[in-house]
């Protein structure tokens, strides 16, 4: 709605950054990053993203992480790439999983590990990222280019896209009320990854006040549209009310979560639920039986606690008759991945 100045904009933004608005640091450093920018400079942007990243904003710990991963105005250094990538991960940021996800797939920085890659790709798919939908495929895909113009957003992907741009503040300008603008947008135009999109970001406070409640309208919206990763999310955040009507909703909404499940990791997540409530007999009959089916379905699938506990239903005969060899199987697929318990009733048994 004005003449574009960028000497203004770098102006107020260095005002903003002063007086403690973080999302300044980082479009100021976007800015600075721009090669088709009269007032590019890597070493003005590693500075500003700096500044952002000794707060643990995690836009600019992402931004910075790929200055350090590709070497520009800092020595090249991976580790400390992939450091900065984890603490924006885990503060919800996609491009950083996607990063992240990149350098177990190469050992770039960290030990080689295509399990932890596709599960973070996983992670990111939900969200309905192209990239990470593409890398699990094993697509080619070529990114948006880094752009202050935003582009047209007529279909809901498109809408959806352009929110998660605004969002991570890493190829466009950071706005939260934007992306929020766009991803309310693509969800009232019926994409269910948007609706759990904007129920993670409730859900964990990702950039906005969090809101269990307001993440539940969203998730329970999409579970109706039968996004299986909407239902899971409902159903844990649920099992937290007091509601008569928990067991009943909640294992409803795990089977949904089953029957559509994006990815293998959020149906082994579902069963191994839905394999406790059998166990513990809440809202069901209790059933050993029934609880190993869902359990042993679901250890195989990979998910670790799932394991163990067939491991220890089989050690102990459990709705099964005692398997030795069957328990050492399963303890043994936990103890893979870590889990100390597993791996000391192995030693036992050996």
């Amino acid at each position: 709605g004005i003449k574009r100045s960028r000497p203004l904009a770098i102006e107020h933004y260095k005002i903003a950054a002063e007086n403690g608005d973080l999302r300044a640091y980082n479009n100021l450093g976007l800015i600075y990053r721009d090669r088709n920018g009269k007032e590019y400079n890597d070493h003005g942007a590693v500075v500003s993203f700096q500044k952002g990243n000794l707060q643990g904003f995690y836009p600019c710990q992402t931004n910075l992480a790929s200055m350090y991963e590709k070497g520009q105005d800092v020595k090249r250094d991976c580790e400390t790439a992939a450091t900065l990538f984890k603490r924006a991960a885990r503060q919800g940021s996609l491009d950083a999983k996607k990063r992240l996800a990149e350098m177990y797939a190469f050992g770039l920085g960290l030990p080689r590990s295509d399990a932890i890659a596709r599960h973070l790709y996983l992670e990111a798919a939900r969200w309905g990222d192209a990239e990470s939908v593409a890398a699990l495929s094993g697509e080619d895909y070529e990114g948006p280019e880094y752009s202050w113009e935003p582009p047209r957003a007529t279909t809901p992907m498109e809408m959806l896209s352009l929110g998660l741009r605004y969002m991570e503040g890493t190829t466009m300008p950071l706005s939260l009320p934007s992306a929020m603008y766009w991803l309310e947008s693509a969800a009232k135009a019926g994409s269910t990854a948007a609706m759990f999109a904007l129920g993670q970001i409730y859900e964990n406070g990702y950039g906005t006040e969090r809101s269990p409640k307001v993440a539940m309208k969203w998730y329970r919206w999409g579970a109706e549209k039968g996004n299986g990763a909407c239902a899971y999310n409902y159903a844990y955040l649920y099992e937290q009310s007091d509601a008569a009507d928990v067991p009943a909703v909640c294992l409803n909404m795990y089977h949904t979560a089953i029957k559509n499940a994006p990815d293998e990791d959020l149906k082994s997540d579902a069963l191994y639920s839905l394999g406790l409530y059998h166990s513990n007999g809440v809202g069901i009959e209790q059933s050993d039986e029934k609880a190993l089916v869902y359990l042993t379905e679901s250890a195989e699938l990979g998910n670790a606690a799932a394991q163990y506990t067939a491991g220890i239903m089989y050690l102990e005969g459990k709705g099964c008759p005692v398997s030795e060899e069957k328990a050492s199987r399963y303890l043994r697929m936990a103890a893979d991945q870590g889990d100390s318990r597993a791996a000391e009733i192995l030693s036992s048994l050996e």
